[in-house]
């Protein structure tokens, strides 16, 4: 799969390459053993696979900055559990990232949203992380880790609260800029690692690009909302070879 390489950063690059880069895992050998996906196995199965070969239930990810820019960060496999290997690195790793998020906060402004958050209209953007992980202690999260989703601009015919696949019934286009979305997450241990609590409460900071809008077909009138979740998030995974050639070169 293509990917930019963060190794190639220009040095005048708004992420500096030193922080776009993520730890080596302690287990990075194992990346690449095979391990059964949800399609073809139980949550169980692949947990006996995962401790008996000591697979990580983390990946390395490439998030996005722009064309030519990408940081990593390690992902959170759905249906995996997590090692305590990986918890220890998601923890290590985390003022990293918070610190590239932080950037981007500043620059761009973020919004936060909980269930109850309205989704419509202007709503005031927070530039400093720290009030970020302020409202989700409010919500309860003393501690957590995040999952970082970049999800690129999507224009797609639109009609609220109805799921059609006939395009001239839609009422809108609905637009919606790039932008990254941070959610917070808890851990639980279970026999053997961790798996994600559930239920999870939700809590989120979206860090825009441009405002989303729906815009009415017939009367040409718009208006803003947010999570119209008409994109699709990119998922741009590094291969596991790439983590040996980092060691060799190391």
């Amino acid at each position: 799969m293509f990917y930019t390489d963060p190794l190639n950063l220009d040095i005048n690059s708004f992420i500096s390459p030193e922080e776009a880069i993520a730890p080596r895992h302690p287990l990075y050998k194992h990346l690449s053993f095979p391990i059964p996906s949800l399609q073809h196995a139980s949550p169980e199965q692949i947990k006996q696979v995962q401790l008996r070969d000591r697979i990580p239930g983390v990946v390395k990810r490439l998030i996005p900055f722009d064309a030519e820019t990408s940081w990593e960060y390690w992902w959170v496999v759905p249906g995996r559990i997590l090692l305590p290997e990986d918890v220890d690195l998601l923890d290590r790793d985390r003022d990293r990232l918070e610190n590239i998020l932080s950037q981007l906060l500043w620059l761009l402004g973020g919004y936060c949203f909980a269930d109850r958050t309205p989704r419509d209209g202007e709503l005031t953007p927070i530039h400093d992380w720290h009030q970020v992980v302020e409202q989700a202690r409010q919500l309860g999260f003393n501690s957590y880790l995040l999952d970082i989703d970049y999800l690129p601009t999507a224009i797609k015919p639109y009609t609220p609260d109805l799921d059609t696949l006939n395009r001239s019934s839609c009422e809108y286009v609905a637009v919606e800029p790039a932008h990254w979305h941070i959610e917070f997450f808890e851990i639980q241990p279970t026999d053997g690692g961790f798996i994600i609590q559930e239920p999870k409460q939700l809590c989120s900071c979206q860090i825009w690009t441009g405002k989303p809008f729906l815009k009415h077909r017939q009367t040409g009138q718009t208006s803003i909302q947010y999570d119209l979740w008409v994109c699709k998030p990119l998922d741009i995974t590094t291969p596991p070879w790439r983590e040996h050639a980092e060691f060799v070169k190391q």
